[in-house]
């Protein structure tokens, strides 16, 4: 049994993941290790033609969910037991909180960033996720995607979304976040974490809806990372961020005290 930490300065220090794989079914997610980050792309176009599919088996594409209304797009995968419900659950209840015909008309999008999740996994999701939170004509309108690798790198990188994947705990680090997109295909909004009213996220529908492109926000991202109960330790690659986290604050530290130290030794100079 795992819980969840999470920390707030991982993502800034661009930590790259380098484990090796430990599995056979690990050699289908070597190219996603990378940097964790979500770099804010707005007004770039997201590749529409990308095939996906859908939590019923049914293959589809990007595309299919443009054009109608603003879509929210959430990067997850449906093995994660910590950070991606968390999210997901909050965005719906957000959703289903705000107000206005943007947020009636909203599609969510939430596609899997791990290779070998399937339909059956996406809708076993989807149902654990969302059945006890909104009523069923509201979930029609959430669409959880499963993808092959070349078109889930295609939206990642598209979308600024990176992440990385562990494989001494077959875990993904991955960033909290979601962006909204215009009915055209753009990217307009970028929210980060979990600090966000309902209201806030009505008007960012409404201006994604009206195809205006938000200004880049401030970020502070948040990354999941997992404890282990039994054996009472953090697992490498947390040690390893935590160790390079350790290092820039006492980095930080020490040049603070050096400018204090040079201001208090500087000798004034007398007024005449």
């Amino acid at each position: 049994m795992k819980t969840l930490t999470c920390s707030l300065m991982a993502v800034a220090l661009g930590i790259v993941l380098a484990a090796p794989p430990a599995a056979s079914d690990d050699l289908s997610r070597r190219g996603f290790s990378g940097t964790v980050d979500f770099a804010q792309h707005l007004d770039r176009s997201l590749p529409a033609e990308l095939r996906f599919r859908d939590e019923h088996g049914n293959t589809v594409r990007l595309g299919d969910y443009l054009g109608t209304g603003p879509l929210g797009l959430v990067f997850s995968y449906y093995g994660c037991s910590n950070l991606c419900p968390m999210q997901i659950r909050n965005l719906a209840q957000r959703l289903a909180q705000a107000s206005g015909a943007a947020a009636d008309q909203a599609q969510m999008v939430v596609v899997s960033i791990d290779p070998l999740d399937s339909p059956i996994q996406a809708d076993r999701a989807k149902h654990k996720y969302l059945d006890d939170l909104l009523p069923a004509e509201r979930i029609q309108r959430w669409h959880f995607l499963s993808g092959e690798p070349a078109d889930i790198a295609r939206l990642t990188e598209a979308a600024g979304f990176s992440y990385g994947y562990d494989a001494a705990t077959r875990q993904y680090a991955h960033p909290a976040g979601f962006a909204l997109i215009t009915p055209e295909g753009k990217i307009a909004h970028y929210f980060f974490g979990f600090d966000f009213t309902a209201n806030e996220l009505g008007q960012a529908l409404g201006q994604a809806a009206a195809r205006r492109i938000a200004s880049p926000i401030e970020r502070l991202l948040l990354v999941c990372f997992h404890y282990d109960l039994a054996s009472g330790r953090y697992s490498a690659l947390i040690l390893d961020m935590l160790r390079v986290a350790s290092i820039v604050m006492l980095l930080g530290l020490l040049a603070l005290a050096w400018i204090l130290c040079a201001r208090t030794r500087r000798p004034r100079t007398l007024e005449p």
